[in-house]
């Protein structure tokens, strides 16, 4: 166990290093209350553009769960077939699990009036999904989301609405049902996206 958080210590401390010289990153933070427990979770995602189709992902997780805590970081490769898609696959290392490599393939894809994004990560128990689609309307999002973790399944629709232009800040609320364990599960928290500057500004 404390090789591991070693591991994943300097994993993290490589990657934030890394991350002085990228041009998009995003804090999240959100909170999922199901059957009673709550859980805080933190996550910074990173991504440096290094030609018109090619570029480097970092992502970071953390799960404060009192009892239950974990944590990944992910780093790899992003294709970009043409604007508004991106293809990554990223690997890494997790703590408090029976198996300390982690994978994940993520797809992004955004319009001026469509989002999406799918996120699969496989390694140990925890899998976990996220997918997510929305109708965009200027600073408005409307859309659903499905997601699984650990032996949970859930759906629904999920909302978002940003505040300023040059340094978003977005918040939103996912109101989802686990179908297979038959219990609500609500999701809610805000993030800030970092953008590059554009030139003269």
């Amino acid at each position: 166990m404390i090789m591991r958080t070693w591991i994943l210590l300097l994993f993290l401390m490589l990657s934030s290093f890394m991350m002085n010289s990228q041009t998009v990153f995003r804090l999240n933070q959100y909170n999922i209350i199901y059957n009673g427990t709550f859980m805080p979770v933190f996550t910074l995602y990173g991504g440096q553009s290094y030609s018109e189709h090619w570029g480097l992902s970092t992502y970071f997780y953390v799960n404060g769960t009192k009892g239950s805590s974990w944590g990944e970081g992910l780093a790899g490769p992003t294709y970009i077939p043409f604007k508004g898609l991106s293809i990554s696959f990223l690997a890494g290392f997790q703590t408090n699990e029976d198996q300390l490599f982690r994978v994940s393939p993520i797809i992004s894809y955004s319009t001026k009036k469509f989002s999406g994004f799918a996120s699969f990560e496989y390694g140990g128990k925890r899998h976990r999904w996220d997918v997510m689609a929305f109708y965009v309307m200027n600073q408005f999002k409307a859309g659903a989301e499905l997601i699984r973790f650990y032996k949970m399944y859930a759906a629904g629709p999920r909302i978002e609405f940003s505040f300023f232009k040059k340094q978003p800040l977005t918040l939103f609320y996912s109101g989802l049902w686990d179908w297979v364990n038959g219990k609500p599960v609500s999701m809610f928290g805000l993030y800030a996206s970092f953008l590059p500057k554009k030139a003269g500004t």
